[in-house]
């Protein structure tokens, strides 16, 4: 009886040490697309909703740790005379935690995150090809920002993200006849990561 109690106990053992999912040891890659709300701070804002999107990777999970690497564009219109809107291209790295996160745990349903992202950012405007009295401007600076979401489970390898980033922006022209040289605002982005 001693035997058979002992060698239930090595089993149980071994069973135990055995992980059910895959540890999440390998990069990500990801897609993203969403909205771009830029020029929120500023004082008589024209600028309408755009579209944004990203493609980057990211690090494995390291204790619920993680980077992300990303390139994209936003674009957005301007309801301002003479001008149709701002174009942009944006470089970012991110840093993420996942509060929530258990070693070893494998992939589960819902994880929330937080984050901080910072990069750079090169934008431009675009004047009505009717209109000759207005020159088109081009600007670049540094962003940062903090994000907030969830990542949710599709299936064994494939998540979606949802972000909100709240985004600092400060460059160095007045695009689109904005006023301020501003273009701090929010992003609102799904991601599928694989």
């Amino acid at each position: 009886m001693k035997r058979v109690l002992v060698l239930m106990l090595l089993v149980v053992a071994v069973a135990a040490a055995q992980e059910v999912d895959p540890p999440r040891d390998s990069m990500d890659f990801f897609l993203g697309y969403g909205a771009w709300l830029p020029g929120l701070l500023n004082d008589d804002n024209k600028l309408e909703v755009g579209s944004a999107f990203l493609v980057g990777a990211e690090t494995p999970m390291s204790q619920g740790d993680q980077f992300r690497l990303s390139i994209g564009g936003g674009f957005c219109n301007s309801d301002r005379e003479y001008f149709d809107g701002i174009t942009s291209v944006m470089l970012n790295l991110s840093y993420r935690n996942y509060p929530f996160y258990r070693p070893y745990a494998g992939a589960r349903g819902l994880e929330p995150f937080i984050g901080f992202i910072g990069g750079g950012i090169v934008a431009w405007d675009s004047v009505e090809e009717d209109y000759e009295g207005v020159d088109s401007k081009s600007t670049g600076g540094a962003m940062l920002g903090a994000e907030l979401g969830a990542r949710v489970k599709m299936s064994e390898d494939m998540f979606f993200d949802i972000t909100l980033t709240g985004e600092w922006v400060p460059i160095g022209a007045e695009l689109a006849g904005e006023e301020e040289k501003d273009l701090s605002g929010i992003r609102i982005q799904g991601s599928l990561v694989f």
